[in-house]
């Protein structure tokens, strides 16, 4: 009697059962839409705008300093940035940083200095994103000049009355004009004279590793006779070197001296001399707003 013997089938699977595929994974990201970085002087705004809900953002600023926000952060201090659950809402993220000013080593000038800040999001399955930019950061000193203060240090032609008139002009452009009668009674060894309207700001934007400078500022004086005019003129320095002399944020200080008016007929000498003085202060440019912490508004 011989016995038949039955082929079993290799599958896996008995009959009657249906298989059921694994679903694909989903794979999120904790997406940053944009993310960009802008300097004004010393200080940066980084901007990281997300379009889906996020657990974690940090900014390194390239400088040892970092600025971040997590759930427990906006939750303890009831920022709009927190969704009252479990992320951080999708929006705007602005961040603030001041960076310190960077010296040339040799005489202490301020030079721009490059960074390079970095952007790191995560959400709740460890999923990350990551962005880098370049910037470069170029101080700003804001400097004003206090109203200038004249005086006749001598007489003008040997006597007599002095009638003169005094334009100030920044880059050759006139902006401000006196008529000014100082006396000839006293000879005044400082000035005493105030020209009201000549006080003035500028702004000293460094660049590159040579010397900033501002507009040139000059003021032309004239002292009226009937024949031949007596002239004079006094320019401030243009270069911060000459206000900013060790490494500070601030300065102060006052430009004064002597203005020598000439007569320019060759055949009659005459002058005089006026007396000058000006106040002035240096500070360097802090852009940072009211509140600096993070400021986020909401998609809308």
């Amino acid at each position: 009697m011989s016995i038949q013997k039955t082929k079993h089938s290799n599958s896996k699977h008995s009959i009657g059962q249906t298989a059921v595929k694994p679903r694909a994974r989903k794979c999120n990201i904790a997406k940053v839409e944009d993310f960009f970085v802008t300097t004004d002087s010393v200080v940066a705004k980084a901007t990281v705008i997300s379009d889906k809900s996020i657990s974690f953002l940090e900014i390194d600023w390239g400088d040892g300093e970092k600025s971040n926000i997590n759930i427990r952060f906006a939750n303890h201090y009831k920022l709009p940035a927190y969704n009252g659950t479990d992320s951080l809402n999708p929006g705007t993220y602005e961040f603030y940083h001041r960076y310190p000013v960077t010296y040339e080593d040799r005489n202490d000038r301020p030079v721009p200095q490059d960074y390079f800040v970095t952007l790191r999001a995560l959400d709740f399955n460890g999923d990350f994103d990551f962005r880098l930019k370049n910037i470069l950061i170029e101080p700003k000193y804001k400097i004003n000049f206090y109203s200038l203060i004249v005086g006749l240090k001598n007489q003008c032609d040997g006597g007599g009355t002095n009638e003169f008139s005094v334009v100030q002009s920044v880059s050759n452009e006139i902006t401000n004009e006196w008529d000014w009668s100082p006396s000839d009674d006293f000879i005044f060894e400082i000035p005493t004279y105030r020209l009201d309207g000549s006080h003035l700001a500028q702004i000293f934007e460094v660049k590159g590793v040579n010397d900033s400078l501002i507009e040139s500022v000059r003021f032309s004086f004239t002292e009226h006779d009937q024949w031949y005019d007596d002239r004079g003129s006094l320019s401030y320095s243009f270069y911060l070197s000459t206000y900013l002399t060790t490494r500070s944020d601030n300065a102060a200080g006052r430009l004064e001296g002597t203005i020598n008016v000439v007569d320019t007929n060759p055949f009659w000498t005459a002058s005089c001399e006026l007396s000058y003085a000006v106040d002035w202060e240096l500070r360097l440019v802090v852009p940072l707003p009211t509140y600096n912490g993070l400021v986020f508004s909401a998609s809308n």
